[in-house]
């Protein structure tokens, strides 16, 4: 064996070693399972845990539904075999769709600049259902802000607000 072909070998042995150190930092979790948690009482931290599953699953559900609807729409305008008027009315449908998801996501957005800690909103029709994550009952004037929020952002008035703990 030459210089070269050692030197190669070592570049090689090296770059395994460090392949190998980096998927054990990446592979390992981000958190301590044996770590205090924060003061908080096992119980107290699973019904966080929780209340922040729904918000995150509603999110994900949510999309997965949208994403379904848009794709069926998508195809419906794109096949050839659909009649024009269908092809229009499931353009119109697409459109709306994006019009209420691209609303619910602003209006998600704007509460959370107002200090809400979560929130989810769902625009169906002329009806507006907002979910927010709290620590306590919301308040009256938390509550009129809410729908100040929406009906300035959505033109709606008929607003639910649901709280979640």
């Amino acid at each position: 064996m030459n210089k070269k072909q050692t030197g190669i070998i070592v570049a090689l042995l090296v770059l395994i070693v460090f392949a190998g150190y980096l998927a054990s930092k990446v592979n390992t979790p981000l958190y301590d399972a044996n770590s205090s948690l924060d003061g908080k009482s096992a119980a107290s931290y699973n019904e966080s845990q929780a209340t922040s599953n729904y918000f995150t699953e509603a999110k994900l559900s949510r999309e997965q539904s949208n994403a379904k609807t848009c794709q069926t729409l998508q195809n419906l305008i794109d096949d050839e075999n659909t009649p024009e008027k269908e092809k229009e009315k499931a353009a119109e449908e697409y459109r709306k769709l994006a019009l209420q998801l691209d609303q619910a996501k602003k209006l998600e957005s704007k509460l959370k600049g107002y200090g809400f800690e979560d929130v989810i909103c769902y625009i169906e029709g002329d009806k507006v259902k907002v979910f927010v994550k709290t620590q306590n009952e919301l308040t009256e004037k938390q509550r009129k802000l809410i729908k100040d929020v929406v009906m300035s952002s959505t033109n709606i008035k008929d607003v639910d607000i649901i709280a979640k703990k």
